[in-house]
């Protein structure tokens, strides 16, 4: 070889197009891109003439191809062949930037949702009226036998429908819940009929239901709230909503729905409850609901 301006060494090279001379010794190892020539002593020396083959295997790696990607366009190299990889890359990326959107607006629905409920926590047990939209949920039937109403078997039906809604492709975090049925909110046996739901997503359509699983939409309108530290089956809070629409002349027109705001993972020394808000659809006066 006689060495003349257009030959490089291994530490030329590197610097002209700013790549480690580690990765180039790998890419010559590999077959990627190799040394115009080396000497008997083992020094690389490229050509100038390689600096564009180099150039775009460096643009190529910087957009995510793969050393074999690259290596087999290159044996194979065409406008054809170069519009088609990079065709399916765009997909490939677009796909990923789809599902980072949809984790981005998880976290942003969960960082708006926790800010809600800090406001919740500054007027605990303080009724007052909030209108909702409509919304749809997944509801299953407590099923405690023979044993008292307790935790354990609130957790077995939140995570059934958890499962249901991984079945159908869904995220589980939307929210969820404890339903206590309207003919018996003023009852001896309030927690008849009553079980665990979780919320559906807004865009969601189709049907849900599957097995004693059913879909129920919650109509929109003005509830009467009040956010607690309690358990959905202690339900001397209800009665003490109840007490409140009485006095103040509204009318209780639905199911009442118990809203889990912080759960078990919150639980600390002094308190080991839910907080939650109930929240009973109510007609006002002179209204239509």
């Amino acid at each position: 070889m006689n060495k003349d301006d257009t030959w490089l060494s291994i530490s030329e090279m590197s610097n002209i197009c700013r790549i480690s001379r580690q990765t180039l010794i790998y890419y010559d190892k590999h077959d990627v891109f190799k040394p115009a020539y080396t000497d008997q002593k083992g020094y690389r020396f490229y050509s100038i003439y390689q600096v564009p083959y180099l150039r775009e295997i460096c643009a190529l790696k910087d957009n995510d191809f793969s050393l074999k990607e690259i290596v087999d366009n290159f044996q194979n190299r065409t406008v054809h062949n170069i519009q088609d990889l990079l065709v399916e890359k765009k997909q490939k990326i677009e796909k990923e930037i789809e599902t980072l959107q949809k984790k981005l607006q998880s976290i942003d629905d969960r960082l708006n949702y926790y800010k809600e409920t800090e406001k919740e926590i500054q007027h605990i047990e303080q009724p007052y009226i909030k209108q909702f939209p409509e919304r749809k949920i997944l509801f299953a039937p407590w099923q405690p036998g023979n044993k008292p109403m307790d935790r354990s078997i609130m957790h077995y039906t939140h995570m059934k429908l958890r499962n249901r809604l991984n079945d159908i492709n869904l995220h589980p975090d939307t929210g969820w819940g404890a339903m206590l049925l309207q003919e018996q909110l003023e009852s001896s046996h309030q927690l008849k009929g009553a079980g665990g739901y979780v919320n559906l997503p807004d865009d969601f359509t189709g049907d849900a239901s599957g097995d004693d699983i059913i879909m129920i939409t919650v109509p929109g309108g003005f509830y009467a709230c009040m956010s607690k530290y309690g358990m959905p089956y202690e339900t001397q809070y209800v009665d003490k909503l109840n007490k409140w629409i009485h006095d103040n002349g509204y009318k209780a027109i639905g199911n009442l729905y118990d809203e889990c705001l912080l759960d078990t993972t919150f639980y600390t020394e002094d308190n080991k409850r839910d907080f939650c808000q109930l929240r009973l659809p109510i007609q006002l006066p002179g209204v239509t609901f």
